[in-house]
């Protein structure tokens, strides 16, 4: 008579143990076939942790990019963690095997955004044809980026939120975003030294993304467009390139 039972070993695999009672003896030793049966079991169940721990680096993702979009959209506390795991398709109480904490995951979103944000710019601006600051203005200050807050720039839709957290790390990072945007403004800003072309960045991203939060905020469409049409023609004008 055959006896199966399924155990666990060290690294938490499942794994199958067969024990052949006889009628008279109790217990005797496996045969070949059935030490190949074993191994082929624990070899099928090593397999299957693999998977699971690549589906839970996928589910990650998953939630990441649904945090990051939604959180543009509506805040950082515009929606609750059981919303957002809704929205990747998860369930709720998977979230705290998937981050440390709300504050890490919050941080790893905004990343998130960012980093998707951001290549889009310099895929826009990286075109062969065409001034690359006036690229950027006319994408960033537009009714385009306007009217898709969960794909655009963190610094419109989120660095309010951010200026009243609490939470260093976050601040910190939106520091990062705020010097890298200058960084990548001083590369194409027009100029003759670095000094000025530094200067003329960090007032290009004043009033760009100034912009763009009073377009949203306004009820009146004239008055958002008036907003983003003389923002675009201010920044134009004084790097030399025509407005629209």
């Amino acid at each position: 008579m055959a006896a199966f039972r399924r155990v666990s070993g060290r690294d938490g695999a499942l794994s199958m143990t067969i024990v052949i009672v006889g009628r008279r003896s109790g217990i005797r030793r496996l045969t070949t076939g059935e030490r190949r049966l074993i191994c082929r079991s624990s070899s099928s169940t090593r397999s299957e942790v693999k998977v699971s721990r690549k589906q839970v680096e996928e589910n990650r993702s998953k939630v990441l990019e649904a945090a990051a979009m939604l959180f543009r959209e509506r805040g950082l506390e515009g929606i609750g963690i059981a919303d957002l795991m809704k929205a990747a398709g998860l369930t709720h109480g998977g979230f705290y095997r998937q981050f440390k904490s709300k504050g890490d995951f919050v941080v790893e979103a905004v990343r998130r955004a960012y980093e998707t944000s951001s290549d889009e710019i310099r895929e826009r601006i990286g075109a062969p044809t065409g001034d690359p600051f006036a690229t950027l203005v006319r994408y960033y200050v537009s009714e385009e980026h306007r009217d898709h807050p969960g794909a655009g720039c963190s610094l419109a839709t989120l660095a309010v939120d951010a200026s009243r957290s609490e939470d260093p790390a976050l601040r910190s990072f939106f520091g990062t975003i705020v010097s890298r945007y200058l960084d990548l403004l001083v590369t194409i800003m027009p100029g003759e030294g670095v000094a000025d072309r530094r200067s003329a960045a960090v007032a290009a991203l004043s009033e760009m993304v100034g912009a763009v939060i009073l377009s949203r905020v306004v009820p009146d469409p004239s008055l958002s467009r008036e907003i983003l049409d003389s923002v675009a023609d201010d920044l134009l004008a004084a790097a030399g390139d025509e407005p629209d």
